[in-house]
């Protein structure tokens, strides 16, 4: 196989690499193209093989995408905080509806879906209230692209403006280090910037979503659809802080609720807050995973919430909500592949499930990663 090849970018990938083919044999093979745009035509160099793809890096653009663009962070593309500052918003979400379009037809073939109109970010830039950087040496940055090599930040467009003006006084206070730490940076509750050190953690300890204004319009829509069910019992699994644990108790006067939680300090802030806003005897918050949960307790028939890790929901959350059979279920994902996979269970054990709502708020611009609101319904 020759190493160098002229192609044009079909569409870009979960990861968010660009997609292209390329002659192998009697066939043709996909390729993965780092920094890519729809529509570019590019000289590519091949990096790695695989049975049935390979990946490449750009050595030429011959003809950019009409969505191809000057990115506007001066860091980027070296740091690897951001997959698609290089394209156009409109263009991000038009490949996110793809993506989400195209893992639905291939894990649930047959299946109606209508995806509604993207829910875009009130703002593309500086929009996260918390971020990860990591220090080592008198560096503080994100990791560089593919490699744990850190690049020396004093900015970040996708941070909301009070945290990203703080970066250089918290590289100036931070002691220089001989291991990488990892630091997070955030505004709190009262809107006053913070940082800290969060140890070996993956994840800093948070009682919001990254993005404040589009996190109010996901909330709102929740609370759209479950005011039209109008249960009396709710489940809500991986609860978090209580996202939509609260919005839902002050609308639905009759509603009574359990929240599933496996962080205790999140729990605790949900069960205190809880306290203060006197819903105690409508919410019962417990502090476990949600598979321990599940084999012991029984889950609302009318309707179950589900907001999961990346990774989606265990094969034990998912047989006890098939064996419960809610009439009503409503799922929030933070990773497509996982929701498909999911869905495809959920609907080859219950056919009488039907999409009612399919929508991707975009949560995160500038990156390759998106929220979606998926409503399942038996009525």
């Amino acid at each position: 196989m020759h190493s160098e090849h002229v192609v044009t970018v079909e569409k870009l990938a979960v990861g968010g690499d660009g997609v292209a083919r390329i002659p192998f044999k009697d066939r043709s093979i996909v390729v993965f193209i780092k920094l890519a745009a729809q529509e570019d035509e590019l000289k590519i160099k091949i990096t790695f093989v695989e049975k049935n793809f390979l990946r490449a890096d750009i050595l030429e653009i011959l003809k950019p995408s009409p969505a191809r663009r000057q990115a506007p962070c001066p860091y980027f593309p070296t740091c690897g905080g951001c997959a698609w500052q290089h394209i156009d918003e409109s263009e991000q979400v038009h490949q996110k509806e793809i993506i989400l379009q195209e893992l639905f037809q291939k894990f649930i073939p047959g299946v109606d879906f209508n995806l509604l109109p993207t829910i875009y970010s009130p703002k593309n830039l500086h929009y996260r209230n918390r971020i990860q950087l990591k220090r080592l040496g008198t560096k503080l940055g994100y990791f560089q692209r593919e490699s744990h090599d850190i690049v020396d930040i004093d900015l970040c467009l996708i941070a909301e403006k009070e945290i990203s003006d703080q970066i250089p006084m918290v590289k100036a206070k931070l002691r220089p280090t001989t291991e990488v730490q990892k630091f997070e940076l955030k505004l709190n509750q009262k809107n006053e910037f913070e940082y800290y050190n969060i140890g070996d953690q993956g994840e800093g300890l948070s009682f919001s979503q990254v993005n404040n204004e589009i996190n109010q319009k996901l909330v709102g829509l929740v609370s759209q659809i479950v005011t039209k069910i109008n249960p009396t019992f709710v489940s809500e699994l991986y609860a978090g802080a209580g996202n939509f644990t609260f919005d839902l108790l002050q609308k639905l006067p009759n509603l009574r609720m359990e929240s599933v939680e496996m962080n205790s300090e999140l729990t605790k802030f949900a069960t205190q807050k809880l306290t203060s806003l006197s819903y105690q005897k409508r919410l019962f918050a417990f502090t476990s995973d949600c598979e321990s949960f599940v084999a012991r307790r029984s889950l609302s028939k009318q309707l179950v919430i589900l907001d999961p890790p990346r990774a989606g929901c265990s094969d034990i959350v998912l047989k006890k909500i098939i064996e419960t059979g809610p009439t009503d279920l409503i799922y929030i994902s933070c990773h497509p592949v996982f929701l498909a996979r999911d869905l495809q269970k959920i609907m080859m054990a219950n056919q009488n499930f039907k999409i009612r709502h399919l929508q991707i708020f975009d949560m995160f611009p500038q990156t390759d990663h998106f929220e979606t609101f998926l409503y399942l319904s038996t009525t």
